[in-house]
């Protein structure tokens, strides 16, 4: 019914042009004959007419409508027997036939001109359109990203719905069996194809030469692809296959690197603990050997003495231990937190007690809040991050070292600062000291020894609980590590 009335409208349009042309064609010859003009030039003026109606309707039927009527109009208006449709001069007979013919001619090639260049600018138009498509795949990444763009530029191109689905998974199955079908068999099916013709959706496999990667689906109820879309939705499949093939090319390259740097972490892990723990096993047996074979001649001052340095490595080894276990649930995903509200006091008194034995010639001094404060956190690692930073300030900062433990409240959350008053860290070791395998050790001896997980996994248990981690120099020197943990567990509000 809409396109019955978009005919008759078009219809009224190009009558009401066709008048308006002759109307004012007709004024302007009657106006050149009262001037003496020859009848023979007036005619011209109503060739023009009949140029600028093929460019006002753009139509061969009406352009030759005009040209009659125009040809009829002359006839009765310019030649003898004037207001009659009779012509004794045969030359006028003549001449209205050649305009006829010459109208007939000049519409007919300027119809046609018109036509192609609404074909080359449609072409033209098309090529902008995929070259935009083109441009915008270069910037996608994901198949999810990959999926809505090709949907929105193949509507845009062909202004109808478009379905794009991807294969990511080969096990899984489309929802859609026509869609799964024609991804199995990797050729078109559906609408106006030799397979399933009667469905009201096209199939098209997204496909290269070696690989299917998808299919395009379109809704073709009422409607059915030509030859010209079919070479643009070809187009935009190319482009499709070029960006899947580029992204599975970057996933290859990032497992790749993936793989690698896990590789180079195992060697690193390996290389670190043959050192570190060969060294306090070397000192335990050594001492607890020299004690069993001399523990008769042996004054009580030595024997303690001996017995301590068992217990420091013993204490060492099994903070390692429990690090390196850690980082690996960490890596696998399998590190547990287990949030609870606990007392402030109660966490830092535990971390002290731990590393008490680890002060050596260092000063340690910690300063809470007085009021009794509780806040979430899994005690039993939060404790190991304080440990692991209290003991990384006493090997690092320098013999006779103060270090200092602070917490204070902040706004709607809690500020935990270990500092000491020692060298500080240089810029390339504040930019890198979380990361896996970090270490200074044996720079200044075994003394500091350590494969580098300590303030690494600090970081991984902070954050897992809501909280940040940050390395800085004190405004007084010596490195600063600050803790920002909330107050409230939002996330399990």
């Amino acid at each position: 019914m809409f396109d019955h009335w978009e005919k008759i409208l078009d219809f009224v349009k190009a009558c009401v042009k066709i008048t308006l042309i002759w109307v004012f064609s007709t004024i302007l010859t009657i106006v050149l004959d009262s001037c003496g003009i020859r009848a023979e030039n007036l005619l011209l003026i109503y060739l023009v007419g009949v140029l600028i109606s093929i460019l006002a309707t753009g139509s061969l039927a009406w352009s030759l409508c005009a040209a009659v009527v125009f040809t009829f109009t002359f006839n009765y208006l310019f030649t003898e027997p004037k207001l009659t449709f009779h012509m004794d001069d045969l030359n006028y007979v003549i001449s209205s036939v050649i305009f006829v013919a010459v109208a007939a001619i000049v519409a007919t090639l300027v119809v046609k001109l018109q036509k192609q260049m609404q074909i080359a600018n449609k072409k033209t138009e098309i090529t902008a359109k995929l070259n935009e498509i083109g441009s915008g795949f270069l910037n996608l990444s994901g198949y999810q990203q990959i999926k809505d763009y090709s949907e929105a530029s193949l509507a845009n191109l062909i202004g109808k719905r478009v379905t794009v689905l991807l294969k990511e998974d080969e096990s899984k199955e489309f929802s859609n069996s026509m869609a799964e079908w024609c991804y199995r068999q990797s050729i078109p099916c559906g609408h106006g194809e030799c397979q399933f013709p009667d469905d009201n959706g096209l199939y098209i496999p997204i496909r290269n030469r070696e690989k299917t990667y998808g299919v395009i689906i379109f809704d073709c109820a009422g409607w059915t692809l030509n030859e010209e879309e079919k070479i643009y939705v070809d187009t935009v499949i190319s482009q499709i296959t070029l960006v899947i093939e580029r992204e599975l090319l970057s996933r290859e390259k990032e497992e790749s690197r993936i793989q690698m740097e896990r590789e180079r972490l195992k060697s690193t892990l390996l290389r670190s603990i043959s050192h570190d723990l060969r060294t306090p096993l070397t000192g335990i047996s050594a001492s607890a050997g020299f004690l069993l074979d001399n523990l008769g001649i042996m004054d009580d001052a030595t024997i303690k003495s001996m017995l301590q340095d068992i217990c420091t490595d013993s204490e060492w080894l099994s903070s390692m231990v429990e690090n390196l276990l850690n980082m690996t649930r960490i890596q696998e995903g399998r590190l547990d937190i287990n949030k609870k509200k606990e007392v402030l006091d109660d966490i830092v008194s535990s971390a002290v007690r731990l590393v008490s034995k680890r002060i050596g010639n260092h000063t340690l001094r910690t300063h809470t809040p007085e009021d009794i404060i509780l806040f979430p956190v899994d005690g039993r690692l939060f404790i190991q991050v304080l440990v692991n930073l209290l003991d990384n300030a006493f090997r690092h900062s320098g013999s006779g070292t103060t270090v200092t433990l602070n917490v204070v409240r902040e706004g709607d959350g809690l500020v935990f600062t270990v500092s000491d008053n020692g060298v500080g860290l240089s810029q390339d070791k504040i930019n890198k000291i979380f990361d896996n395998f970090f270490t200074t050790a044996y720079e200044k001896g075994d003394k500091q020894r350590g494969v580098g997980l300590g303030l690494t996994i600090c970081k991984a248990i902070v954050e897992a609980q809501g909280g940040t981690i940050t390395a800085y120099n004190g405004s007084q020197g010596g490195a600063v590590f600050e803790i920002r943990m909330p107050l409230e567990d939002k996330k399990h509000e």
